[in-house]
């Protein structure tokens, strides 16, 4: 008998389902993106050959060199090793490899894995070592450790950084087994691993000892500072809005030298001791600073490379130069520093200075030392001023008198030295004997020399 109820029936549905895209290559998340820490390519690459259980070479020859649009080979890179550490650089190996990974592994993160963010800003010279170093102690850490994984950090390729700042030790640049420079990428490449004896490089109980001296505490100083500013720039690099332009190293340049020595480029050179000409060239944009050279002024005044580069406003806790007064207040809606003027207490100071038995300073050191602009000064004390500026004008000429008549007597000496030897005492031959030949420059010295002759 039918029935007279009707039964309702689960529908299905006929439309495709969107499957999501699958990558060619297996997506290995890098590790440490957005860390001081964050891992280099040629390791990520050392890796993922791993994941796939094949080698580099083989991960490369027969999987990325057809789609790199360039004319050199896998053949020709594996041979030419010492150029793998260009991979993790600025230049076009490395955005070509980038570019080829990131399609392979539907990812789009592997750019920070390199310096790319940085190529207006780093020239390629002296930015990356060409051969691998590494910290034994960090890889015996990370394979003790259960939920660690071995791996290649970008900042152990930085030409500035020898030293593990967290175990105070000289980087490896030779495996201790075979002797043997690593590359950044081989045949057999594999993080941890020499490629060449396939042995471990971590530190174990028959780890051959090592005959580096240990780092002296001045190097520990200076190599904690350039660690955590490189591993700044590179903790930062996913978050900047683009990539830097190179004109903001022109217009950091100027920036300080107006901050420091009111746009006078020659007293900021002398006071970075550096050439007048090279800070010229990188206010003008038309030479870039390398990294090392960055570092080093950064480090003199006491500011991160990163604040050097975008930010506007200066730290004033430099140790070489003078530290700012308590009474300067910083204004977070405007961004500048301004400076409640304690004319008390400087005219004391001047008049200090002025009296004191020591050398003179110029007044663009006395102004430094005070921490107030030096035309701030001449304002409110002109006076003061221009006795502090006579008598160090009166210091250095006085200075000049004293240093033309060593000279003197230095040439009469040598003149005398060299005609008991038989020897005709021409400039040359008595420029040899004298502690600052170029004091012949002049005319008294060499009126000098004259009249030792006859």
């Amino acid at each position: 008998m039918l029935s007279s109820v009707l039964e309702t029936y689960e529908s299905w549905d006929l439309r495709k389902v969107a499957i999501p895209s699958r990558s060619r290559l297996y997506q290995l998340d890098p590790i440490g993106i957005g860390t001081p820490l964050v891992e280099s390519l040629t390791g990520y690459i050392s890796r993922l050959a791993e994941a796939h259980c094949v080698t580099p070479k083989a991960l490369i020859s027969r999987e990325l060199v057809s789609f790199i649009p360039k004319t050199y080979k896998t053949t020709n890179l594996f041979e030419m090793r010492s150029l793998t550490g260009a991979l993790n650089g600025t230049g076009t190996m490395a955005l070509d490899l980038v570019t080829v990974l990131e399609s392979l592994t539907l990812r789009s993160d592997l750019r920070f894995l390199t310096l790319l963010t940085w190529t207006d800003i780093f020239p390629q010279r002296r930015l990356l070592r060409a051969r691998r170093a590494w910290c034994p102690y960090c890889y015996e850490e990370w394979y003790s450790s259960k939920d660690k994984v071995i791996y290649e950090p970008l900042i152990w390729f930085f030409e500035a950084v020898t030293l593990c700042h967290w175990h105070n030790q000289s980087l490896y640049q030779q495996c201790p087994h075979c002797k043997r420079e690593l590359p950044p990428l081989a045949s057999y490449s594999r993080p941890g691993y020499c490629p060449y004896c396939l042995k471990w490089l971590g530190v174990t109980a028959n780890y051959p000892s090592s005959d580096k001296t240990p780092p002296s505490k001045e190097e520990i100083i200076w190599q904690t500072w350039v660690i955590k500013t490189v591993g700044e720039l590179l903790a930062n690099t996913p978050h900047l809005p683009k990539p830097l332009r190179r004109e903001i190293v022109a217009q950091a340049f100027c920036r300080y030298v107006n901050q420091f020595t009111e746009g006078n480029t020659a007293a900021f050179a002398r006071m970075l001791e550096i050439p007048k000409n090279k800070v010229w060239m990188w206010q003008m944009g038309k030479v870039l600073p390398e990294l090392n050279v960055i570092l080093k002024i950064c480090f003199t005044l006491q500011v991160s490379v990163l604040d050097f580069l975008t930010q506007e406003t200066l730290k004033e806790n430099s140790s070489k130069f003078p530290a700012a007064p308590q009474n300067q207040v910083r204004d977070s809606s405007t961004k500048k520093l301004e400076v409640k003027f304690d004319s008390d207490r400087t005219q004391q100071l001047l008049e200090n200075m002025l009296q004191a038995n020591e050398q003179p300073l110029p007044m663009t050191a006395v102004a430094k030392r005070l921490g107030y602009p030096k035309r701030v000064l001449y304002r409110h004390f002109p006076e003061l001023c221009r006795a502090i500026s006579a008598e160090y004008v009166k210091y250095m000429k006085e200075s000049r008198i004293k240093r033309i008549e060593h000279c003197c007597e230095e040439v009469k000496q040598a003149v005398r030295q060299v005609h008991t030897e038989g020897i005709y005492p021409s400039e040359a031959a008595i420029s040899t004997l004298l502690a600052k030949p170029g004091c012949f420059r002049d005319k008294k010295v060499r009126a000098a020399l004259r009249a030792a002759r006859r």
